[in-house]
Parts: structure tokens; C-alpha cells; sequence
């Protein structure tokens, strides 16, 4: 069973899905040029850019495929999704799509279905659980110095409670390294 927070780098995952974006386009372009069909090419094109969008933003996975949907059909790389959470209250989280990811992504089938999907495909493709992305994210600015109410307010989390556990507990393990490693 996969834990809900494999406590990914933030920058090797980012890195991961740069890199794998470019090299699939390449893939797909050379399928086009020899005729042979691109359908399973896209559909790792469209997942992966769901996830690096996800990362991006530490958002939901949900949150990130509606977002990514919209700037297909709309171009706009700034979107805001109703946030995924039971006690959200209709609270909205602005998602910005980043740069790598392309309009020209082939989309099929509910919002229900492409989260699945995604999922599925980060397991087996990745080994990786989608909401360790967020944490990921969140991880990352504790790192960066950004404070918790705005991380919790920037990715409409509802308890500002876990948002401070998460990054304090990044900051005690350094702490405690950079400890034991003066001490060398």
C-alpha cells in the first residue's frame, strides 16, 4: 500500500516532468512523421502535464485536471478551480499552468474520469501516490521561508494546523542534520 506522503523532492520531480514532457513531444513528432498513431503518446502527454501542474501549484489532482481542461479549451494559463475540500465553502484556488505544458493537449471524457485516470497512470508509471505532490510543493516553500498561513491560504488548505506540522517537521529533521554533522 502506497503512503499518502512519500515525501518527494521537490526539484527532482520538477526536473522529472520537464524533462519527460520535452522527450515525449519528441516521440510524438517522430510518430507523425512515420504515420504511426499518437493516441497513447498524448495520453501520457496530457497525464504528465496534469502532474506537473499539480506539483506547480500544490494543489489537488482533482483541481489540477479541471485546470488544465480550462486552458485547453481556453488558453488562459491562469485558472481558478472551486477548491476540493469538504469544508472549502466555495473558496476558489488560482492554478498557473506552467509554461512546458501545451494547449494542443487531446482531451477525452469527464473530470472524474481523467483524475482517475492520472492517478492510475502516477502509480504505475511514476510510483508515485498524486497527493505526495502537493506535499512536495508545500515542503518546498517551508524551505523557501514562506510562512504557513500563506501556504495554507495559497492552496485553500482548511487547517493551517497540518500546513505548520508538515514544514516544521521539515525544519527540525534539518536542523537536527545540520547538528549531528557540526559535530563531526
Amino acid at each position: 500500500m502506497m503512503s499518502w506522503d512519500q515525501r518527494l523532492d521537490f526539484g527532482e520531480w520538477e526536473k522529472r516532468f520537464s524533462e519527460d514532457l520535452k522527450r515525449l513531444h519528441m516521440v510524438k513528432e517522430y510518430k507523425e512523421l512515420k504515420g504511426i498513431s499518437t493516441k497513447s503518446v498524448e495520453k501520457k502527454i496530457l497525464y504528465t502535464s496534469i502532474l506537473y501542474a499539480q506539483l506547480m501549484n500544490g494543489c489537488r489532482i482533482s483541481e489540477a485536471c479541471e485546470a488544465v481542461t480550462h486552458f485547453v479549451h481556453d488558453g488562459n494559463r491562469e485558472q481558478k478551480t472551486k477548491a476540493r475540500k469538504r469544508r472549502a465553502n466555495g473558496a476558489q484556488v488560482l492554478i498557473i499552468i506552467p509554461k512546458s505544458v501545451k494547449r494542443s493537449l487531446m482531451i477525452s471524457g469527464s473530470q472524474e474520469q481523467i483524475t482517475n485516470a492520472v492517478k492510475c497512470f502516477a502509480k504505475r508509471h511514476y510510483h508515485i501516490n498524486t497527493h505526495s505532490l502537493r506535499y512536495a510543493w508545500i515542503a518546498q516553500m517551508g524551505r523557501e521561508g514562506i510562512p504557513s498561513n500563506l501556504i495554507s491560504k495559497a492552496i485553500r488548505h482548511t487547517s493551517i494546523q497540518t500546513i505548520m506540522n508538515y514544514t516544521q517537521e521539515d525544519q527540525a529533521d534539518e536542523i537536527k542534520r545540520k547538528f549531528i554533522e557540526e559535530r563531526k
